[in-house]
């Protein structure tokens, strides 16, 4: 069989799979597997990582199970950790929450061209949000059943894209902090945020909002918390977060979850923007550096 007829085969038989199913599957769809190849093409073979990475899906034959490398731009293992997160929040962290407690919660961080400065920004503001929500549980017991689950994402563009982008993105990245020069239009500012999950119990999504805004968040658009879908289930609605903060796309034309889930059936013939070899490597390594992976990216407040 030539590899195109391969491609169209295994595309239309992943169809068939379960999210949870997919995930034991050796062989990725097609648009992970290219994901795949140029996670490894940008590290290189003599990086520390490509070796491990390369070995993923491959099945140990004297324990007779699949080797993963845990490195979060790899499809197969952050599709795995979003079947963990998701049995997580909906076995233990949001058991029996309903839906008109729950937001989604967007919280951006200062832009950056210096990947290395993220860690302090994001230490920083993980302590803002434990100290004020231990501060307002001091003040109001409504507070006591507030808690939150959320992972970091980082997003990249150009430093000369800022002229390109639309009202409220332009305007939130300005106020954010924009880097004001760089050495080129073509340098890389990456952009940190955080997505989140947030029971609010009794207490206001406006309230919530607010009370961020007030310790140190208060950048136009900064702060973004949307209730949860009414129309929706909360089993849903919890899904599609965390499909949506564990995305791990390194496309520059990538707009969101709609496109993962054409990955499957889009043409074979369609091409993609990815980011540069450079942005990528750096990436990975920033991801696997001090207590890598998946967990440094992990956010909670736990409820009282």
């Amino acid at each position: 069989m030539s590899n195109d007829k391969m491609r169209e085969f295994r595309t239309a038989l992943i169809r068939l799979f379960e999210p949870w199913e997919r995930r034991q599957i050796r062989w990725l769809s097609p648009g992970m597997q290219e994901q795949r190849a140029q996670v490894l093409l940008a590290i290189g073979m003599m990086h520390p990582l490509y070796d491990r990475m390369a070995a993923c899906g491959e099945m140990d034959e004297k324990h007779n199970n699949m080797r993963v490398c845990g490195v979060p731009l790899c499809p197969r293992c952050f599709l795995r950790r979003r079947g963990k997160e998701t049995g997580r929040a909906l076995g233990q962290a949001f058991a029996d929450v309903p839906n008109e407690q729950m937001a989604f919660l967007t919280l951006l961080l200062e832009p950056t061209l210096d990947l290395s400065t993220v860690d302090a920004g994001i230490q920083a503001t993980k302590r803002r949000i434990r100290n004020l929500v231990a501060y307002q549980r001091r003040q109001d017991p409504r507070w006591n059943l507030v808690q939150l689950t959320g992972w970091w994402e980082m997003d990249r563009d150009n430093y000369g894209d800022l002229t390109e982008f639309g009202r409220n993105k332009r305007i939130a990245m300005q106020g954010l902090g924009w880097p004001l020069f760089a050495k080129r239009l073509e340098s890389t500012v990456w952009r940190p945020h955080l997505h989140g999950i947030v029971a609010l119990g009794d207490v206001t999504g406006q309230e919530f909002a607010d009370a961020l805004r007030a310790r140190g968040h208060d950048a136009p658009y900064q702060v973004s918390l949307k209730p949860f879908d009414r129309d929706q289930s909360v089993v849903r609605n919890i899904k599609g977060v965390i499909r949506y903060a564990l995305k791990f796309r390194i496309e520059r034309d990538f707009k969101g979850a709609s496109q993962e889930n054409c990955d499957a059936t889009r043409g074979l013939g369609f091409v993609r923007s990815w980011w540069s070899k450079g942005d990528i490597r750096e990436y990975v390594e920033w991801l696997m550096c001090k207590r890598g992976g998946f967990e440094r990216l992990r956010f909670v407040v736990r409820v009282l």
